[in-house]
């Protein structure tokens, strides 16, 4: 899904995605967390897919938790996950902390596999409008 007055403000992030990360998912957002924000503990449905966090502002404070394993961020260096592994985010930082998230298909999968379940996903998509 396109959402395509959001993908004009940002072009150079959208060419970028689209011509640098292989196999990504379709999948990309900018998330903001405001200074003492906690998401709590979640992980996604299935392993088909990684997601990669690039710090863009303020990671001073932020924490990462995917599995056993913490991490800290620094602006310019990726994190990338195993999205179906249990993990939560903190924000002890003073200022607005900005990421661009981007998730793309698990490297262990096929083509043929990842254009199988990307139809499912249209699919689910189209049935969903």
């Amino acid at each position: 899904m396109s959402f395509e007055e959001n993908c004009e403000k940002c072009p150079v992030t959208v060419d970028t995605i689209l011509n640098v990360i292989p196999r990504h998912y379709d999948h990309a957002f900018f998330s903001a967390l405001t200074p003492g924000t906690h998401i709590t503990t979640h992980n996604g449905p299935t392993n088909k897919k990684l997601r990669l966090h690039f710090p863009i502002l303020s990671p001073e404070g932020t924490r990462l938790r995917a599995g056993e394993v913490t991490n800290t961020f620094d602006i310019g260096k990726a994190k990338i996950f195993d999205d179906s592994f249990d993990h939560e985010a903190w924000h002890d930082g003073d200022v607005v902390r900005i990421n661009l998230i981007v998730d793309f298909w698990h490297p262990d999968l096929t083509d043929d596999e990842v254009k199988f379940l990307s139809t499912i996903q249209r699919a689910r998509i189209r049935a969903e409008k």
